[in-house]
């Protein structure tokens, strides 16, 4: 684990996109945990920095890709943590919305649609989701897809990758279903005042 600001840890042991940890007064929050195979090293790491795995109350998706969210339904099913996830996502994974793109449909058949987990709070507007923890629709990735803020730190997903200067930098065209919408995210994140940006592949930078 990798320390970030006084609250905010990067879990470096998670397996698929980046995880991330917020100490939150109201419980540890994971920000996308990843796949399945990481449950054990993503535990391992917070008993090693002196947490404990079922101080999880809360797990946030920025969007249903397995590599951000195969093993959530797992952790929830071992804490009974609350899952916050993009509406339109989640209507992905019950399967009352179509996979958005080609690419997609082949990814899904590859590594399978994640489990869509119990303690579901489904966001579809910006919404100040815990104290001080707001979840902001950033569409285009995927039709859900959400970032969230902390203080002075923005979990961006898959909205954007960061380049060693700090900037945003979309990720290449054919992992996102909707290009326009990418872009207009992409505005919205920009304006965000915050001294970190933290991505799902690219290194946390300081802005």
């Amino acid at each position: 684990m990798q320390q970030l600001t006084d609250r905010v840890w990067w879990i470096t042991e998670a397996v698929g996109a980046h995880c991330y940890l917020i100490d939150h007064p109201d419980g540890l929050v994971l920000i996308d945990p990843g796949m399945s195979l990481g449950l054990n090293r993503v535990a391992r790491a917070l008993h090693a920095s002196g947490r404990s795995p079922r101080a999880v109350s809360h797990l946030l998706l920025t969007h249903y890709d397995a590599d951000h969210a195969q093993v959530a339904a797992e952790w929830q099913r071992r804490t009974g943590a609350g899952v916050w996830l993009g509406a339109a996502d989640a209507a992905i994974l019950t399967g009352a919305a179509a996979i958005p793109t080609g690419f997609r449909r082949l990814m899904g058949g590859v590594l399978g649609l994640p489990e869509l987990p119990g303690g579901l709070h489904l966001v579809e507007g910006r919404d100040e989701i815990l104290p001080g923890i707001e979840a902001i629709p950033t569409p285009g990735h995927t039709p859900g897809h959400l970032v969230f803020t902390s203080a002075d730190v923005v979990f961006l997903g898959d909205s954007a990758m960061v380049t060693s200067q700090g900037a945003l930098t979309p990720l290449p065209p054919f992992l996102n279903c909707d290009p326009v919408a990418v872009q207009t995210s992409l505005a919205v994140v920009e304006d965000l005042d915050v001294a970190w940006r933290c991505a799902g592949h690219s290194a946390p930078r300081r802005r």
